[in-house]
């Protein structure tokens, strides 16, 4: 004799990145900012440790560029 079907169970739409459950629909985690259609292999790489980086960066070239444009004169 065969049971009846168990009901699928609601599959939990989490983010692929760091866990939280997201809203139906939704694109983009409101906690890490991870677009899901990327995956967990491909994180978001406008993280905030890389922005101050990049500032870091693009101001130490600024620097150098006055310090060389000073020196000229």
């Amino acid at each position: 004799m065969s049971t009846p079907a168990e009901p699928a169970a609601e599959a939990v739409n989490a983010c692929a990145l760091c866990g939280t459950v997201l809203a139906a629909g939704t694109t983009r985690c409101p906690s890490c900012g991870l677009h899901q259609q990327l995956g967990a292999r491909e994180p978001n790489p406008f993280t905030r440790g890389s922005l101050w980086a990049l500032a870091g960066v693009l101001l130490a070239v600024y620097v150098v560029a006055l310090v060389v444009v000073s020196l000229a004169r």
